[in-house]
C-alpha cells in the first residue's frame, strides 16, 4: 500500500505492549508514520525513544497531546487512565487507538465516544485479533453454515502472571482496572459476541483471588444469548497458557489455536470436524498489529468508521459490568437489569 499521505503517530507511555507489538507494526506500515513518544520520566522517555528509533520524547503526556504535529495517539496505559487520557487527547484534536480495555466501565466507555463524536475524531478498542485472517476465516466459515447453525462456544485464555515475577504489575491491582477479567476474559467476551453476532441476554460468572493481589485471578463464566445460544469462557492469571476458542454447531464444530497474539511469524491453524471428518487447515502468518495500525490509519484518512464499533466496545463493556456484578452477588445478571 503506497500513499502521498501518512497518520502522524504519539504514544503516551512506555509499556510493554508498545514496545514489543506496536512500535514494530508503526515502523513496517507506509501510511503510520510514529513521531514522538511520552513518558512521565524524561529519562526513561528518551531512552525508550532512543531505543525504538522514535524522533521525539516527551516528559510528559500533555506535552505530546499539544504537539499539532501528531495527528493520532496510542494508548497503552493501565485501564483506570484509558478514560482520563483518551477524553484529553480528543479534546486537543487527536484521533485514538485504546488498548482493550476500552475502560473500567460502560459508563466511562460512553463518555469517552461521547467526546469523539464531539470532537470529530475517531475512537477504536485494540482488538488487534479481529484482523487477523484466522478471525476472518472462523467467521467466513460459519457464514457459509459449513457447522450448521451455531449453538455453543466454549472460550479459554490464560497465561501465569503469577510465575513472572510481576508484583507491581498492575494487572494485580483492582484499583487500577486489572485482573483476568479485564485483560484475558475482554477478549473471550469479545469474541462470543463477534461470532455470535450478539449481545448476551443474561450472564453467570464466578471469581477466584490470588492471596498476594487485589484484582481476581480467575474467572469463570456462562452467557447465555439468544436463540438456544450459549459461550462458556474462562480467563486466568493462574494457569498455563491458552489462547483458543471452539464454535459448535448442530452439524459440526470450528476450533481456533493460538488466536490472541500468536507472535510474529507464527502460523496459525483451524481445525474444522462435519460428520466426523476432520479438515486442519493453515493460516498463514500475519502481523494482526500491523492490520490493526494499517486499518486505523485508513479509517482517518479516509474519513471512514472503524470495524470495531461504539456498538461492539461498549456491548463488551456492559457485559464485564454485568459479569463482575455477577461474581460479586453469586447470583445470574439480566442484561436488560444490568447497570
Amino acid at each position: 500500500m503506497v500513499t502521498e499521505k501518512k497518520v502522524h503517530w504519539g504514544i503516551l507511555g512506555t509499556a510493554r505492549i508498545a514496545a514489543e507489538r506496536l512500535i514494530p507494526a508503526f515502523h513496517e506500515s507506509e501510511i503510520a508514520e510514529l513521531v514522538a513518544v511520552a513518558s512521565r520520566n524524561r529519562d526513561r522517555g528518551t531512552s525508550f525513544a532512543n531505543k525504538h528509533r522514535i524522533p521525539k520524547a516527551y516528559a510528559c503526556y500533555d506535552e505530546l497531546l499539544a504537539d499539532d504535529s501528531i495527528d493520532a495517539v496510542y494508548i497503552p496505559l493501565p485501564n483506570h487512565l484509558h478514560r482520563e487520557w483518551a477524553i484529553r487527547a480528543m479534546v486537543a484534536g487527536k484521533h485514538v487507538l485504546c488498548e482493550k480495555p476500552l475502560s473500567t466501565s460502560a459508563t466511562d466507555g460512553i463518555a469517552m465516544f461521547e467526546e469523539s463524536e464531539k470532537n470529530n475524531v475517531l475512537l477504536m478498542e485494540g482488538f488487534m485479533y479481529r484482523f487477523h485472517p484466522q478471525t476472518r476465516r472462523v467467521r467466513e466459515l460459519l457464514a457459509k453454515g459449513t457447522i450448521g447453525r451455531p449453538r455453543l462456544i466454549r472460550v479459554a485464555h490464560s497465561f501465569p502472571l503469577h510465575l513472572q515475577d510481576k508484583d507491581k504489575d498492575f494487572r494485580w491491582r483492582e484499583e487500577a482496572g486489572g485482573g483476568s477479567l479485564a485483560d484475558l476474559g475482554v477478549y473471550c467476551v469479545d469474541t462470543t459476541r463477534h461470532l455470535f453476532s450478539a449481545d448476551p441476554a443474561r450472564v453467570f460468572a464466578a471469581s477466584s483471588y490470588h492471596p498476594d493481589h487485589s484484582a481476581e485471578a480467575e474467572t469463570r463464566a456462562i452467557l447465555t444469548f439468544p436463540d438456544d445460544r450459549v459461550a462458556v469462557f474462562d480467563s486466568s492469571f493462574l494457569l498455563t497458557g491458552r489462547r483458543e476458542y471452539e464454535v459448535v454447531g448442530d452439524e459440526g464444530r470450528i476450533t481456533a489455536f493460538d488466536t490472541y497474539n500468536p507472535g510474529r511469524g507464527v502460523d496459525v491453524k483451524i481445525e474444522t470436524e462435519v460428520m466426523g471428518k476432520k479438515i486442519l487447515e493453515k493460516i498463514d502468518a500475519k502481523n494482526e498489529y500491523l492490520l490493526e495500525v494499517d486499518h486505523f490509519s485508513t479509517c482517518i484518512l479516509q474519513n471512514e468508521d472503524p470495524v470495531i464499533s461504539c456498538q461492539d466496545s461498549i456491548g463488551n463493556l456492559r457485559v464485564l459490568d454485568a459479569l463482575r456484578e455477577s461474581a460479586h452477588q453469586g447470583i445470574p445478571v439480566e442484561m436488560s437489569l444490568a447497570g
